[in-house]
């Protein structure tokens, strides 16, 4: 996602995607931040983006598109949507459903650059 780049090789970024006041999207959001030692120890970066508006709410990233992100995502609409996107760039997890926090950390922590991270 060449919107994220500056994050690129840096962070794991997880994309929350949904209207302004979605109960899903608070509730995702809510959930990942709960787990601020997780998320600093997997150098992660949580984004909300609405149509028009893109939030870092963990971490650092700034200069964001909405309309960029909505773009390369394949978001169409204001549908709930959560992405986990790789250090490479690459998405790893397209969900409709809130992710649970288990789940999320299972799926990095299974992936060979945090293998490495690791030692």
């Amino acid at each position: 996602m060449d919107s994220l780049s500056q994050l690129e090789w840096k962070n794991r970024v997880v994309l929350v995607f949904g209207q302004t006041y979605d109960e899903k999207v608070l509730q995702q959001i809510d959930l990942l931040k709960s787990k601020e030692n997780e998320l600093a120890d997997r150098d992660m970066v949580i984004i909300r983006v609405s149509v028009n508006e893109v939030h870092a709410v963990y971490g650092k990233a700034s200069g964001l598109d909405a309309s960029a992100i909505r773009r390369e995502a394949h978001m169409r609409d204001e549908r709930f949507k959560v992405l986990l996107i790789g250090k490479d760039g690459d998405v790893k997890l397209r969900s409709d459903r809130i992710v649970g926090a288990t789940e999320m950390f299972g799926l990095i922590d299974s992936m060979p650059m945090r293998n490495a991270e690791k030692g």
